[in-house]
């Protein structure tokens, strides 16, 4: 599990919110593949705007000497952590896919060179 922190401004942090923020980083474990040292900041925070209430939620997510930031701003909590979520999966998701691409053309490299190295003998 996640190191995490959830703070809350002009809300409070309740047990259900705090549940559901858990679950949302469900998915963004699956990408750390076992990375003990990651943490996750959650901010959420109630803005009464003119055209109605607004609830922003934002992820900060520190692993492997990188950080990861997402921000989702929607009309009830819930859709907010959700769309937070979705876009930080999305970012991590990205990074994974580079990643493992290098490590492919890396191997990929070296086999052709033993292969070139196995013929000239």
């Amino acid at each position: 599990m996640l190191n995490y922190n959830i703070k809350g401004t002009g809300l409070e942090i309740t047990d259900e919110i705090r549940t559901y923020a858990e679950k949302c980083l469900q998915k963004a474990e699956k990408f750390l593949n076992g990375e003990t040292t990651a943490h996750v900041d959650i901010e959420c925070e109630f803005r009464g705007q003119e055209n109605g209430p607004k609830y922003r939620a934002e992820y900060t997510l520190q692993a492997r000497g990188e950080v990861y930031r997402a921000e989702g701003v929607r009309e009830t909590l819930h859709l907010s952590l959700d769309a937070a979520m979705d876009d930080l999966s999305s970012e991590l998701r990205t990074e994974k896919r580079t990643r493992l691409r290098f490590i492919r053309q890396s191997a990929a490299k070296a086999k052709d060179f033993m292969r070139g190295w196995r013929k000239s003998i």
